[in-house]
């Protein structure tokens, strides 16, 4: 719905600097929020805090809904960004009020106003949010129950910044510019730069479930109010998941202004379908994205499920030129550099640019119901890891998958580090050769408890892992940076702690999501394989973007973060030694760097 950001400081230069600041992040996000802008000093002394946001208007349309909003009883003022889906229960829960507006900012802000930080446990949505509380003088933070929206902050003694975007959090030039050298590591290991940390020296992002605050530039206070491993933990409760999901699809239709479907044709694509088209108030609109000329067309998938629900269907169809052509775009738009995201970017182009502002996604029924192919290959690595030892040395490398698969079976390991190396582009011994440490990231990988079920063991690490720091970093970034709001009805925790606890996840399979929903799919969608939304990539590397390629690889060298040179990647994957996802990992990270090279740092503050 929106960006937000802000700075909160007792530092003794002038209030116009961090005005400034403000200002600057805000302008920066745009692309997150076209309809209003806003920046708003909410203490001038003896702290100095400035709040700021752009709206892209989903909930309350009118000006009713700017934002920085502010509680003429309290004083305090909010900014937020995603969605409160059950905002108008929260209304009734909060009792009679002179609400001004119908926007779930203002239930936010008086939520907290009644109950504090207690407020958080008692949102279903995808949110990042701060309220100043004027009386306490405090900046309260907050972040949704899986990590949808995200929230990232530099900290040092009396300084304090947050934005929606790392990138916006550098337009500040109140942070330092310097590498991370374990985000560095984090992404070579698995393409994607694993959370709290980023690729930007002391910014961290807040944890999913979590809240803190901030009192004039310092974080005195954190905690947690809902967690994953809780869940899993938790006494099973009988629920229905076809009635769990029909029940968070309709909360998530609501909206303003109409709400379409992403429909690939795939399974998850299509449920939510089914889901959405009954509550919808107007004739459901979907979307797929078709490439001509290649196999890559599920086209007459979606269209069968299309027709069921009689949506109003369109399909897109690009040549694989005009694809490639947005690549370089996309890329330039990653708030941190991922081997993914390039998908969504173009499929969220499409549809924005048909006039939809809100679209449901699939996104969460592989790592919620277990149709990963790593709920099937963890479980075999882990029993046949004791022959491991029986290999010799020179056959490692002739192994499926190389030194990685060899990683992958190796005895004692547990299995989050199993699960590491699984999700691992390089091998360790590949790391080392580039100069990085293979385990930077390891510690931020929670080991499940054994005496989980092992489908509910790797169901946690796929989603506070590949999920948090892949899917859904990518999907927010690529999708607002078209000023489209993407929501996730299968990541309502609702659904999440009914299937950890239940231990729903298959082994490769989604069976209880197909056996819920058998009488609202074709045939042909339960039957058909898994089927990604796939680029020719390796071909356009190859041929159209290998002077794009080459740029990056250059930019890569002259950054000088790894211990080898750049060229010789070039050469391997132009000899097909090296698959396209780590050379694209290479690229993209090129690029990225050449953009940070630019960011202005003004730390001396008068």
């Amino acid at each position: 719905m929106c960006g937000i950001a802000g700075v909160s400081s007792r530092e003794e230069w002038s209030l116009e600097v961090a005005r400034a600041a403000a200002d600057r992040m805000t302008c920066s996000m745009r692309h997150r929020g076209p309809d209003d802008q806003g920046t708003q000093v909410v203490s001038e002394s003896p702290e100095r805090v400035v709040i700021g946001n752009t709206r892209l208007a989903i909930l309350d349309l009118s000006h009713a809904g700017h934002q920085p909003m502010h509680d003429p009883e309290t004083g305090n003022w909010c900014v937020l960004n995603g969605e409160i889906y059950n905002h108008l229960e929260i209304r009734a829960a909060l009792g009679e009020r002179s609400w001004r507006s119908t926007s779930d900012t203002e239930t936010l802000l008086y939520a907290y106003s009644k109950w504090g930080s207690g407020c958080a446990e008692r949102l279903n949505g995808m949110f990042a949010a701060a309220v100043y509380d004027a009386s306490r003088r405090v900046l309260w933070c907050t972040r949704d129950h899986l990590g949808v929206k995200p929230f990232y902050y530099y900290q040092r003694p009396g300084l304090f910044v947050f934005a929606s975007e790392v990138k916006t959090l550098l337009e500040s030039r109140l942070i330092p510019k310097g590498l991370d050298t374990d985000g560095i590591a984090s992404y070579m290991r698995f393409g994607s730069v694993i959370e709290p940390l980023t690729l930007v020296q002391g910014v961290r992002s807040l944890p999913p479930g979590h809240w803190m605050e901030v009192s004039a530039g310092s974080i005195v206070r954190r905690g947690q109010y809902w967690s994953l491993a809780g869940c899993a933990k938790r006494d099973a409760e009988e629920h229905s998941v076809h009635d769990l999901v029909h029940a968070s699809v309709r909360a998530q239709m609501l909206s303003d202004v109409p709400v379409a479907c992403f429909l690939s044709g795939g399974i998850d694509s299509s449920v939510i379908t089914a889901c959405a088209a009954p509550y919808s108030p107007a004739r459901l609109r979907t979307f797929t994205v078709a490439f001509r000329g290649t196999v890559m067309d599920e086209s007459s998938h979606a269209r069968s499920v299309a027709d069921r629900y009689a949506t109003e269907h369109t399909e897109v169809r690009l040549s694989q030129d005009e694809v490639a052509f947005e690549v370089p775009r996309a890329v330039a738009a990653m708030d941190l550099p991922s081997i993914d995201g390039v998908n969504t970017f173009i499929v969220s182009r499409a549809v924005r640019a048909s006039g939809v502002k809100v679209v449901l996604s699939g996104l969460g029924g592989d790592e919620v119901f277990g149709g990963y192919r790593s709920f099937r290959l963890l479980p075999i690595a882990a029993k046949w890891s004791k022959w491991a030892g029986l290999i010799p040395g020179r056959v490692k490398a002739f192994l499926p998958g190389g030194e990685r698969g060899f990683d992958l079976m190796r005895p004692s390991l547990s299995l989050a580090e199993r699960y590491a190396v699984l999700r691992a582009l390089w091998s360790n011994a590949e790391l080392v050769r580039m100069g990085l440490s293979p385990l930077v990231s390891q510690d931020l990988i929670e080991d499940p408890d054994p005496d989980l079920p092992i489908n509910t063991r790797v169901s946690l690490l796929e989603l506070g892992v590949y999920m948090r720091s892949v899917l859904l970093r990518d999907s927010d970034v690529m999708s607002m940076a078209h000023s489209l709001e993407l929501r996730v009805p299968f990541l309502d925790h609702r659904i999440v702690e009914h299937a950890l606890s239940n231990h729903l996840a298959g082994y490769g399979r989604k069976d209880k999501l197909l056996e819920a929903f058998s009488n609202a799919l074709p045939v042909q969608t339960i039957k058909r394989a898994k089927q990604g939304f796939d680029l020719p990539m390796a071909a356009w590397l190859k041929g159209m973007l290998s002077s794009y390629c080459e740029a990056g690889l250059e930019a890569l060298n002259l950054a000088n973060v790894l211990a080898v040179p750049a060229s010789s990647f070039r050469e391997r994957f132009v000899s097909d030694e090296l698959t396209w996802p780590r050379y694209w990992q290479l690229v993209t990270l090129g690029h990225w760097l050449s953009r940070f090279k630019d960011y202005r740092a003004e730390t001396a503050m008068r």
